[in-house]
């Protein structure tokens, strides 16, 4: 599974690349580009089976700076450009070459950029939770078995109101342990549970791995809780 994670993770950070090229390299064209004022000629209709939605693509005529008529296909179609046939609409062109004409609109100029970076979003948040949480896994252990038990009094159960999933919180153990040397109190959360722990809790204290150095890297031992059906 890490190698799954760790895949879908670079794959982000490609994806990211590409949406940012692919964004730039567009604003870059808008910059430089030249205007011109072109007309809607003809409409291209076309019917989208997957999402059950009817789209029009505009052929756009205009006259480039040299007097030469160009006629285009828009690559975005749209259900709004139905009614838009005659319309006057904002081309533009790299001087170079009219072959690269485009409507100047936004949406259309950035969407693969969009998509790109949207799809590396889902990614970046899937493999990088999944990364995270197995590495999370390895701490604990390593805290388990090389760090300093401490015996923690537990003094609340609470709703960890940062997470919400479906309009509701999680729960988690909060407990307290007082350092005889220094009389600091530190606290301690527990990871969340996804049910109401407290008819389960049997002892006023529980068991808090700490790393030797630092006792902000810490680990409340839940394995004693059952898990959720």
């Amino acid at each position: 599974m890490k190698k799954i994670f760790g895949l879908m993770f670079s794959v982000s950070l490609v994806l990211f690349f590409i949406a940012g090229y692919l964004a730039y390299s567009n604003h870059q064209f808008q910059r430089d580009a030249i205007h011109a004022k072109g007309q809607i000629t003809h409409l291209r209709y076309s019917y989208n089976a997957d999402s059950s939605s009817e789209v029009w693509f505009p052929e756009i005529t205009f006259t480039d700076n040299t007097g030469k008529r160009i006629v285009f296909e828009s690559s975005t179609g749209r259900s709004s450009y139905r009614d838009r046939m005659g319309d006057t609409i904002d081309v533009i062109y790299n001087q170079n070459d009219v072959t690269s004409a485009k409507i100047n609109d936004t949406v259309g100029l950035y969407l693969g950029a969009f998509i790109c970076g949207g799809i590396a979003l889902v990614f970046l948040l899937i493999g990088g939770a999944g990364l995270w949480l197995m590495n999370s896994g390895k701490r604990h252990q390593r805290l388990i078995q090389n760090g300093k038990p401490l015996a923690a009094t537990i003094v609340s159960v609470e709703l960890n109101e940062a997470i919400q999933i479906n309009g509701r919180s999680p729960w988690r153990i909060v407990c307290q342990w007082l350092d005889p040397q220094s009389g600091r109190v530190f606290l301690f959360n527990s990871a969340n549970f996804y049910y109401d722990p407290s008819p389960y809790i049997k002892e006023e204290n529980i068991t808090v791995y700490v790393a030797h150095n630092n006792v902000n890297k810490y680990y409340v031992d839940i394995s004693g809780f059952p898990e959720k059906a």
